[in-house]
């Protein structure tokens, strides 16, 4: 009998929802932001996080995704995409507002770029629960210990950043958006580029929320550059978000 796929592996323990459609969900999506960004890494400051929520001014304009622990129900990762409105031509993505004097690509910079064909990607966050090994110290969701996962389970959580930036992509595609930028360390743009995201950076390296600088990619490079795995990852986080999109009547952009 063949190994299953490592979609197909993912798929048994997570789904990837749109979480625009549930208050309840989009309320996980900010707590695991809260968590990851507050309490971990110390980005924002948790007095500006009422109610342990972690959100900016961007939000209204993003489509965010979750990924659910089917298990427990709890939010394993989340990443939203942020668009320009259509009705909004002086509208700037997040690093054009917070990092536009660091931009310096001559093809690439997203004043290049129609508004109606880019995004960014940010607040790409795994909760702590899901990436440290079990026995290790407690997440503020609490330990999975006591679960009895299984070690087959515990394998599939790499796979949940790696669904993620999958999703992240398939947003774009679905909303007929090219141009993907982020903002992020370069040595996670290092990683990326060995899964098939060939990056390109566009700016100078700055210090926001540590060393980072803005990247660009499109759909196609990612399409073309990707090897199998990723490819089965993407198509099936794709199908799915497009099905949910269809049953649920969400407009992509």
């Amino acid at each position: 009998m063949p190994n299953p796929t490592l979609d197909h592996h993912f798929e048994q323990y997570f789904d990837v929802l749109f979480a625009n459609t549930s208050p309840t969900l989009l309320k996980q999506v900010h707590r695991v932001r809260y968590d990851v960004y507050c309490q971990e890494f110390h980005y924002e400051q948790e007095e500006n996080c009422p109610e342990q929520m972690e959100s900016d001014e961007y939000d209204d304009n993003s489509l965010h995704i979750i990924a659910i622990h089917k298990a427990t129900s709890r939010a394993a990762g989340c990443v939203r995409m942020v668009y320009p409105p259509l009705d909004r031509p002086d509208f700037l993505l997040p690093m054009e507002s917070y990092c536009g004097h660091t931009l310096n690509h001559p093809e690439r910079h997203p004043q290049h770029v129609s508004r109606s064909n880019l995004a960014e990607i940010s607040r790409l966050a795994v909760h702590t629960a899901f990436r440290r090994r079990l026995g290790e110290a407690e997440s503020p969701i609490g330990a999975l210990d006591e679960l009895n996962l299984t070690e087959q389970e515990q394998r599939s959580f790499p796979l949940i950043s790696l669904a993620l930036f999958a999703g992240a992509t398939a947003l774009l595609s679905l909303s007929q958006r090219q141009n993907m930028f982020v903002m992020m360390e370069p040595r996670l743009a290092r990683r990326l580029y060995s899964l098939g995201f060939h990056f390109v950076q566009i700016g100078e390296k700055t210090d926001y929320h540590g060393i980072r600088a803005a990247y660009h990619v499109t759909v196609d490079e990612c399409l073309e550059s990707w090897g199998e795995v990723m490819q089965q990852m993407y198509h099936f986080i794709h199908h799915a978000l497009q099905e949910r999109a269809a049953k649920q009547g969400i407009f992509l952009g």
